[in-house]
This record gives structure tokens, C-alpha cells and sequence, in this order.
């Protein structure tokens, strides 16, 4: 499959499984709120589950199965609970410590029957950094990776005009 079909199919894929996500409320407010310095957590959080669908779909030529819902409800869930960070946080450091369980949180209201396993994989995204429980599924590694992979390239490339643009998804037809 050639990069652009695969990008094409991960976006699709990421609409499919992600619709309550990114339809919801809580999503418009992440393209509102900066994160990394140059994105918003809206647009992290996009890119995070298109490279999530991609080390899938590497993983499924693989032969290793691989739970693609949970992998995109997760990585779109992984930093909603960052939303209000200043009202809610006293600190960046109480933020980076306690967003993960608001973020699971907002993912249960989102989905109400949101399997344990997804909210596991929102609850450890932070591993490897320090006092973060590692996660207890692939799919979780998967989310893990995404993030931290997503978080430099923000840092790097910027916002919404590196590659992997949230606009593909959030601008389709039918959003």
C-alpha cells in the first residue's frame, strides 16, 4: 500500500472509530488550548492517533493483531483531560501528573462503555516518563509511542501545517 492510500485509510479509520471524540464538545476546546508550544491539543491529539493507525497497520503486515478501535479511542482521548489546565491545575507539573485520569474520565463520558483496556491505555500514555506506569497492552505501547513521537514533532515542526494535518480529518465532509 503506498504512503498516501495508507494515510488516507488512517484517517478514515480514525473518523470511524473516533466519531463520539471528535464530534464532541470537549474536542472543539482542545483546538482552542495551546500545547507543545507551537499546537493545540486538538491537533496533537490528531496527529497522535494517525501515527498510532500507522504503527498498526505495520504491525498487522506483521501478522500481529492489534486492537485498532481502543488504539484511536485511546490515543484521541489521551490529553483531553489537559482542557482547562490552568483552572484546573495549580501547576504544569500537577497537570502532567493528574491529566491522565481526568483524560480517562472524560473518554467514560464520551463513551459510555468504554472498555477497561482503552482506559488503561489513557490512563499509562505517560510512560517512560518518570512515576508513569507502563503500560499493560500492545496497543497501549502503540498509544505510548504516538504520543511521545507526535509531542517532539510538535516541538520540531510546529502545529497545524506539519505533516499529518488535523484539518484532513476535522475539515472532511460530514464533520
Amino acid at each position: 500500500m503506498k504512503r498516501a492510500v495508507r494515510r488516507e485509510q488512517a484517517i478514515k479509520d480514525v473518523e470511524r472509530y473516533g466519531d463520539a471524540a471528535l464530534r464532541s464538545d470537549v474536542m472543539q476546546q482542545a483546538f482552542a488550548q495551546k500545547h507543545h508550544l507551537r499546537s493545540t491539543v486538538g491537533e496533537h491529539t490528531i496527529r497522535v492517533a494517525c501515527a498510532a493507525v500507522m504503527i498498526c497497520y505495520v504491525l498487522r503486515r506483521l501478522r500481529v493483531r492489534i486492537d485498532l478501535p481502543a488504539v484511536v479511542v485511546g490515543s484521541l482521548c489521551h490529553d483531553l483531560g489537559m482542557i482547562g489546565r490552568k483552572e484546573k491545575y495549580a501547576s504544569n507539573l500537577e497537570s502532567y501528573r493528574r491529566h491522565p485520569e481526568a483524560s480517562a474520565a472524560v473518554a467514560r463520558q464520551l463513551y459510555p462503555d468504554l472498555p477497561e483496556k482503552t482506559e488503561e491505555i489513557i490512563r499509562r500514555h505517560m510512560w517512560p516518563m518518570r512515576k508513569s506506569r507502563i503500560p499493560n497492552s500492545l496497543e497501549g505501547f502503540v498509544v505510548s509511542a504516538a504520543d511521545k513521537y507526535s509531542s517532539v514533532a510538535d516541538l520540531v515542526r510546529g502545529g497545524g501545517n506539519a505533516r499529518g494535518n488535523p484539518g484532513e480529518v476535522r475539515n472532511r465532509p460530514g464533520r
